[in-house]
Parts: C-alpha cells; structure tokens; sequence
C-alpha cells in the first residue's frame, strides 16, 4: 500500500507543513484586521488544538521525529504563554504577533525536504533574522514591560521605544511574560548552534561512509487521524469558550 512506503515522519513532516502554514496565514490575515479582531481567538484556538494534538502524536509516536522530548517540551511552553490570551480578550492579538514566526517554521521543514533550494534558503534566513532576532525580542521585552510596570518610553532612546508593542491592559501574566522571554533566549541558542552547525568540517557523512540508523517506522493512519480527530474536538470547544461565532466572523468580514 501507498500509505506503508510513506515514512511516519514525512507525513507529520507534511502535516506541519499544512497546519503551520494556515497559522501563520491565519495571524497575518487576524494582524491585518485589527488588534480587536475576532480572528485573533481563531489563531489561539487552532493554534492550542495544533499544539496538544501534535504533542498527543509524538507522544505515542516518538521514533518518528529526532528529538521527540524538546519538540513536546516547546510545545508545553507556548501552551503556557498562550494561556495569559484565554484569560484577557485584549491580549489575545499578541498570539498573533508571535505566531508569525511560523513562517520560518515551514521554510525549516522544506529546506530539510527538498535539499536546500536558493528560495527556500533565503526565505529561511532573512525570516529567522527578522522574526526571531529582531521582532522576538521587540515582543519578549514589551510582554515582561507589561507584566512589571515598566514604561519602557522612559528607559529607552525614542528611536528604539518607537518599535516597542503596545500591550493592552490589563498586565501579562508573570508566567507568560517570563515563559516567552526563556523562548526568546532559546531562538539565540538556536542561532548559535546553527551557526556552528556550518562551521564544522566535512565528517564521514559527506564522504559517504555513513553508517545506516534504524528504518523510520511506515506511516499508518490510526494516530495521525486521532491526532485530527483530538485537534478538531479541542479547536471547536475552545471557539466556544472564546466565544467566537460565524454571526460574529460573517460581521467582521
């Protein structure tokens, strides 16, 4: 069968390709409709229902991502930040802000995939730069601004308070600011060891003698589609706690 040739990790490859790709159009498209847009708790709510699902599937599937522990731990954290937005209506398009790094998300997983195309390279990089150098930190320093009543125009040149976000009162929560603030701090970790990555020489795997690791495990459908099924049951409550309806979504659109 098509399905048995078809390696466990390409398809959660692929599924991630799907489902990140409609989260980070789902926050440009809620961004670009206003801070106070319903559209905001349709990101959370699919997000938290991508996030628990894939965590679910790693779980009960673990040899078919390389580190099944830091995936599902990454996970838990931005559970965690996202929490502070279920509570505060108002601090719900701050999801959306940080979620646009999803972008670079997708360009991670085909450059892997498809070899490295030029596109995909420049795509990768200048969105890693951007939004997890330069607009993570930007968010990261605003969110625990918030969280300790700082004003950060006090503290700051004018050109840089300039670029600040504003947060909605009331303030983050403790826990979401300082959990994204560890997130941020990972994303330079991340750079360094991507740039390591390209500074160490040749091994024995570019000279062909690579030895072969155990096969990945062939997909199958029972998980990826409880996984689905987990995800579509958690998005539709959460819509509701959120109070999102389609009279709500047909008005705003």
């Amino acid at each position: 069968m098509a399905a048995d040739r078809l390696s466990a990790g390409l398809l959660h490859d692929w599924a991630n390709i799907g489902v990140l790709t409609m989260i980070f159009a789902l926050s440009l498209t809620a961004l670009a409709a206003g801070e106070d847009s319903q559209l905001h708790s349709v990101v959370i709510a699919v997000t938290m229902a991508y996030l628990i699902s894939d965590a679910l599937w790693i779980l009960l599937q673990p040899d078919m991502v390389k580190t099944p522990k830091s995936i599902i731990a990454h996970h838990i954290v931005t559970v965690v930040v996202i929490m502070d937005t279920l509570e505060f209506a108002s601090h719900r398009v701050n999801a959306s802000r940080a979620l646009l790094v999803e972008v670079n998300t997708v360009l991670l997983t085909l450059r892997r995939l498809l070899g490295r195309p030029w596109w995909c390279e420049l795509g990768f990089f200048s969105t890693w730069v951007l939004i997890r150098l330069v607009w993570f930190p930007i968010l990261g320093v605003s969110l625990l601004a918030s969280t300790f009543h700082v004003n950060l125009k006090e503290i700051l040149p004018p050109t840089v308070a300039a670029v600040m976000v504003q947060v909605k009162q009331p303030a983050v929560r403790a826990y979401a600011s300082t959990a994204f603030a560890a997130v941020v701090l990972l994303q330079f970790y991340w750079t360094v060891a991507l740039g390591r990555g390209f500074c160490k020489k040749p091994g024995r795997k570019e000279e062909g003698h690579v030895e072969k690791g155990p096969p990945e495990p062939p997909a199958g459908v029972r998980l990826p589609l409880l996984a689905a099924t987990c995800g579509v049951f958690i998005a539709i409550s959460l819509l509701r706690f959120l109070g999102v309806s389609s009279e709500k979504m047909k008005m705003e659109l």
